[in-house]
């Protein structure tokens, strides 16, 4: 029989991720902006949709892998759902700061990526990988 994984240990390897996908994030927005000429904007949603599905992967098979016992279809609608809102929450908070209140973009990014972490294993701990007996 396996051991369930301690939150810290969830934690730990899900900051490893978060920091796996901030770098993906930073790198893909200055090669897009910086080198391509892309606006910031658009270089930001771009590397967005490319981290949802690295994050989706890496969640599901090494992460939260052994987390949960719930159906995978559902945690996958469940997963799907709620990185969708939190990419969506994190673009809107990247146009605020930027866009609004002029932030240089990396800054921005920083800003809303840091928040959105602690927030997003929050939710993945409770809500997406969980027995669906809990979320009912």
């Amino acid at each position: 029989m396996k051991a369930r994984p301690t939150t810290l240990s969830r934690m730990v390897r899900f900051a490893g991720l978060g920091a796996a996908g901030f770098v993906l994030n930073i790198g893909i927005t200055v090669s897009l902006h910086e080198w391509l000429g892309a606006p910031e904007e658009l270089a930001l949603a771009v590397a967005l949709a490319v981290v949802f599905v690295f994050s989706f992967l890496t969640s599901r098979y090494l992460i939260f892998a052994g987390a949960a016992h719930g159906d995978p279809k559902k945690q996958l609608l469940r997963f799907a759902l709620s990185n969708a809102g939190f990419r969506v929450a994190e673009y809107g908070g990247f146009l605020v700061l930027h866009t609004v209140l002029r932030l240089p973009y990396l800054l921005a990014i920083v800003a809303v990526l840091g928040f959105s972490f602690l927030t997003k294993f929050f939710t993945y701990s409770t809500v997406v990988f969980v027995d669906d007996r809990e979320v009912s």
